[in-house]
């Protein structure tokens, strides 16, 4: 959803990164201006190619292994903004170019009962309207009928692949 929210909110050009052929048709389908695969040894120097002054922010779904990358083709004073919940990351690399670690929580507002609680309320309901509009396409790739014990199963072993493509939903 990120890659299209970015794309039609900001005019930012995206690279992705993907290491399948399927994974890279996706990125590209959600709006994705470049895909590079992360796996190739070259991955920073083709990011580099693509953004010479260096990549002004970057989303992370998966940051474990990745601080020495994000260092390398950011630009200085950079912003990189992290969902995942991975605990022992080494962010030294990063302060050489005053890079910043911003962390995405959806829930936080209202759990910590903010100010701005309602603001939550008010980007998903905009993403509600661009999604009626047909602006922003849904990435529920997998779903399950039903929820029971296998159903569940079934969705987690998917998720813990880590090589799925879109969202897995299980429900009624």
């Amino acid at each position: 959803m990120l890659i299209q929210l970015a794309t039609r909110l900001t005019g930012m050009r995206v690279i992705a990164l993907a290491s399948r052929p399927e994974s890279a048709d996706w990125v590209r389908r959600m709006g994705a201006d470049h895909v590079v695969d992360y796996r190739d040894p070259g991955c920073a120097k083709r990011i580099q190619a693509l953004a010479p002054g260096g990549v002004d922010a970057v989303f992370s779904a998966w940051s474990k292994g990745n601080i020495g990358l994000y260092a390398k083709v950011m630009r200085p004073f950079g912003r990189i903004a992290a969902i995942d919940d991975e605990w022992h990351l080494d962010w030294y690399a990063l302060k050489d170019k005053a890079l910043s670690w911003e962390w995405e929580f959806m829930f936080a507002r209202s759990k910590h009962h903010a100010a701005d609680m309602v603001r939550q309320h008010d980007i998903l309901e905009r993403i509600a309207h661009m999604i009626d509009a047909g602006d922003l396409v849904s990435t529920v790739t997998t779903r399950f009928e039903g929820i029971d014990a296998a159903h569940l199963r079934r969705a987690h072993a998917l998720v813990e692949t880590g090589h799925g493509i879109g969202k897995v939903v299980v429900g009624c």
